[in-house]
């Protein structure tokens, strides 16, 4: 007969072999960008229409484009109101705003006014007949892959760059230059801006009789025009950052529960600067207002060349 095996083996075997149902469930983070190409990504605007100007004959006329004529020129100060008795005069090959007396005026602009329509060629000159054609074609994919990083080499409308992929609850870890303005928004909803705010100071405001410091809900780091971050924690804009974001999706009221808002913290190179905080609705240049829908990530594209990498995700269960 073969000896019993002491209490501790036995027991040390037995987890060993508990199924893997008892394990921590919670799924590893994925890539949402693999570091090759846009698999996995759609342009917000896949077709863009735009005007196109043809010739009496139905051809189109190459680099024609509208431009204004005739207009005039107004001295107006730095509220755009005309300057009652300003003169334009021209000095060394550059035009100023000058009193009834000769003298410069200070802080005046030259504002052109007035005019008429006018389609000129590539040239310059002016087309008597022509047709504008609304014309509808496929939109451009201004993001390239360049050494791993993703780049939007080539801003323009439409050109946001969105997962097919929907999310809900999520972990999110994003790296990016913040050499222009762009933005990682959260379901397509709800934007953390990316932009360059090296160096930025934060703005003395008086609250409940106290005097107090705050940030831009404008800012890097903010959720736009909602949350501002408690801090600064902007590199220049040629070195890498990051954000770290931790979302939960709004709920709709169900089984005697109200509804609840979508919740955010986000950690900024390594520093909290958004706790947990509760964001009142979708942000400007939203895809949509479902909030209680699932919804992709999306990296706005149509304002500045900017650039990210290693973008992955965790979706939560709780």
């Amino acid at each position: 007969m073969r000896p019993a095996l002491p209490r501790t083996v036995g027991l040390l075997l037995a987890l060993f072999l508990l199924p893997p149902l008892l394990a921590d469930e919670t799924p590893s983070f994925k890539a949402l960008f693999n570091g090759k190409d846009t698999t996995g990504w759609v342009l917000r605007s896949p077709k863009t229409t735009a005007t196109v100007y043809q010739d009496a004959d139905g051809k189109p006329i190459p680099g024609a484009k509208m431009t204004k004529v005739d207009q005039k020129e107004v001295a107006v100060d730095s509220k755009n109101k005309v300057i009652e008795g300003a003169k334009i005069v021209e000095e060394g090959g550059k035009k100023k705003v000058v009193d009834a007396e000769g003298k410069a005026v200070e802080g005046a602009k030259i504002n052109k006014t007035g005019g008429k329509d006018v389609l000129v060629d590539a040239s310059g000159k002016p087309v008597e007949k022509f047709k504008a054609v609304q014309e509808t074609k496929d939109n451009p994919n201004g993001w390239t892959v360049v050494d791993g990083v993703l780049v939007c080499s080539m801003p323009h409308g439409g050109n946001d760059i969105l997962t097919e992929e929907k999310f809900t609850d999520f972990e999110l870890h994003v790296e990016f230059l913040a050499t222009s303005n762009s933005g990682v928004y959260l379901q397509g909803r709800y934007e953390i801006q990316v932009d360059n705010s090296f160096g930025a100071k934060p703005k003395v405001i008086e609250k409940e009789g106290k005097k107090i410091e705050v940030f831009d809900t404008h800012q890097c780091g903010a959720i736009y025009g909602k949350v501002a971050p408690s801090k600064n924690m902007a590199k220049k804009p040629d070195e890498w950052q990051t954000f770290d974001v931790t979302f939960h999706g709004a709920r709709p009221a169900a089984d005697g529960k109200p509804a609840t808002r979508a919740r955010a913290t986000l950690i900024w190179n390594g520093e909290k600067v958004i706790d947990n905080a509760e964001i009142d609705g979708p942000t400007g240049g939203a895809l949509d207002g479902k909030v209680t829908e699932p919804g992709p990530i999306l990296l706005q594209g149509d304002h500045g060349k900017v650039s990210y990498k290693n973008i992955r995700i965790r979706p939560l269960t709780k």
